[in-house]
């Protein structure tokens, strides 16, 4: 879906389709964000990433990487990877209301 396809809406983005402010972030930002993206329904699966990466970001000032991700949910890249197809920086970075990480293309 292109940008002139989308839903109006009331989310503020960069130009990549993170949000501009971490602290804009809510659940319901989240799962419209999972829509616009193709993700989920989200399952409880996903929201303990979404939940894990933002706490994370907010302790450690960046996203985890997949490891730290698969060990706190207790699952494998290759589930991570089924959960968020687009991958886990357009998928659980950018729903945990992340900002794009520099170098990500």
């Amino acid at each position: 879906m292109t940008e002139a396809q989308m839903p109006e809406t009331d989310l503020s983005l960069t130009e990549d389709g993170f949000l501009k402010e971490l602290s804009d972030w809510s659940r319901e930002k989240a799962r419209e964000l999972a829509e616009r993206y193709g993700i989920g329904p989200l399952t409880e699966k996903h929201w303990k990433i979404i939940e894990f990466v933002k706490e994370y970001y907010e302790t450690y000032g960046s996203g985890p990487p997949v490891v730290k991700i698969g060990r706190n949910a207790s699952l494998s890249s290759n589930e991570i990877c089924r959960l968020f197809p687009c991958g886990v920086i357009r998928g659980a970075y950018r729903l945990a209301g992340l900002p794009r990480p520099p170098g990500c293309i």
